[in-house]
Parts: C-alpha cells; sequence; structure tokens
C-alpha cells in the first residue's frame, strides 16, 4: 500500500487527528491509524479538492469507527 498521499501531511498533524479520532470513537489508536491510512488515501486519490480531503476524512473515518463500535457492543 502506497501512502503517497498522506506524507502531504506532516507527521505531527497526522498523530493529532489520530489521536482525536480515537478519543471521540474510544477506538484503540493502532485501530483509528489503521482505517485513518486506508480511508485517507482512498479520498485524496478521488479528491478533486484537496482542500478538504482532511475534514472529508475526519468525519467518514469517525462514522466507520462509530459503526464498528456499535457492532462489536451488539454482539
Amino acid at each position: 500500500m502506497s501512502e503517497q498521499p498522506l506524507n502531504s501531511r506532516s507527521a505531527v498533524q497526522r498523530a493529532a487527528e489520530i489521536e482525536a479520532l480515537a478519543r471521540e470513537t474510544g477506538a484503540p489508536v493502532h485501530r483509528v491509524q489503521e482505517i485513518y491510512e486506508v480511508e485517507y488515501n482512498k479520498l485524496d486519490r478521488s479528491a478533486r479538492i484537496k482542500t478538504f480531503v482532511p475534514v472529508l476524512a475526519h468525519r467518514h473515518i469517525r462514522t466507520l469507527l462509530q459503526v464498528e463500535r456499535g457492532k462489536a457492543e451488539n454482539a
């Protein structure tokens, strides 16, 4: 898997975003990081306006983590 799109943002920005998502969703940081890398790259590749990718990624990843958490609680 190529991490090229993630390289355009600083490691500090990515780490802060991952930490914030982990706090918001109650998910482990390592799980958030896995999902973040995949989903951010998908959005970045398909986005016509790159400025909004971080915002869209945050919302999308938060939703995915909340759904994942809901499934785990119902199991």
